[in-house]
């Protein structure tokens, strides 16, 4: 192979090299890190969200004294931080179950038999003061009364909105590709490899350059990732969103952060082992074209 030919080829399976490494780096990255419930739960602790919630329902249910009647203390003497904690990791663990394909369906339950029965001392003690008639119409009521609550719970619980995309569809589409992701990842991982090795064989005579290469690719394929993530984390680009409830303000962009500083962290290793092979081949030409 002459080598101008030579040279075109290296840049073609060079350019080629560094879009399959950023598949490869994304497929890795949704696999490993983004697709596990860990990585929502650590979020969940990072941000204190069982407090932002407990203090967003205690908000919710004063708002509502005037027109429900029942004092915000009937709830919040039922609830505790820990429950809130273990419905906000019930949540997330159905979400990603289903995801997985491990579950049917997204669903998840808490233990609120204390607040049930708070809201029903209540009214009970309520009408034994006014003498009012424990008959049907007064079951109602206070069955009324417990579901909103435990609704009201439920869906605050619910911080990363799992409820909200699963009535969009957005989860089962979603669930769809999770199957995908490791033949992705696999065949991603094997054009890269591919690559390489067509690398070696191109410069088998000059071994040096396949560092000079690969180096290459390396480095680009970092930089086009880490342009836009540096803008991102340059400007707190995600602080400007609008989300005017507290706690699913708090997850969404303590989510997107943790995602942003892990693409950091992958591309800055990719960039570092970019530069080391530029710098290996440097140093090895220098040795060379001195002998």
């Amino acid at each position: 192979m002459k080598a101008s030919g030579k040279y075109f080829a290296n840049i073609v399976i060079t350019i080629l090299l560094v879009f399959s490494l950023l598949a490869a780096e994304g497929t890795l990255f949704v696999r490993l890190y983004a697709s596990k419930a860990d990585t929502c739960l650590s979020v969940m602790e990072e941000q204190g969200l069982s407090d932002r919630i407990y203090t967003s329902l205690e908000a919710r249910f004063t708002e509502q004294v005037s027109t429900s009647g029942i004092p915000a203390q009937v709830y919040m003497d039922a609830l505790t931080r820990e429950q809130l904690d273990s419905g906000v990791r019930a949540s997330v663990t159905s979400a990603y179950a289903y995801l997985h394909g491990t579950s049917d369906s997204y669903a998840f339950e808490m233990d609120l038999s204390s607040l049930e029965a708070s809201i029903r001392q209540f009214f009970s003690d309520y009408a034994d003061q006014i003498q009012y008639p424990k008959d049907e119409t007064y079951e109602k009521k206070v069955n009324a009364a417990v579901d909103n609550a435990k609704k009201q719970v439920l869906q605050t619980v619910d911080v990363f909105r799992f409820s909200t995309l699963e009535s969009a569809g957005l989860l089962s589409k979603i669930r769809r590709v999770m199957p995908w992701l490791n033949p992705a990842m696999a065949a991603s991982a094997a054009v890269v490899c591919v690559l390489l090795g067509l690398l070696a064989w191109i410069n088998r005579k000059r071994p040096l350059r396949i560092l000079y290469w690969s180096g290459c690719s390396l480095t680009v394929a970092s930089c086009i990732a880490l342009i836009p993530l540096i803008y991102v984390k340059a400007t707190d680009y995600f602080a400007a969103f609008t989300i005017k409830t507290t706690q699913i303000y708090a997850a969404v962009t303590g989510m997107l952060n943790r995602m942003t500083d892990a693409c950091l962290l992958l591309e800055g290793i990719m960039l570092g082992c970019g530069i080391l092979c530029l710098a290996a081949y440097t140093i090895g030409a220098c040795r060379t074209s001195r002998q």
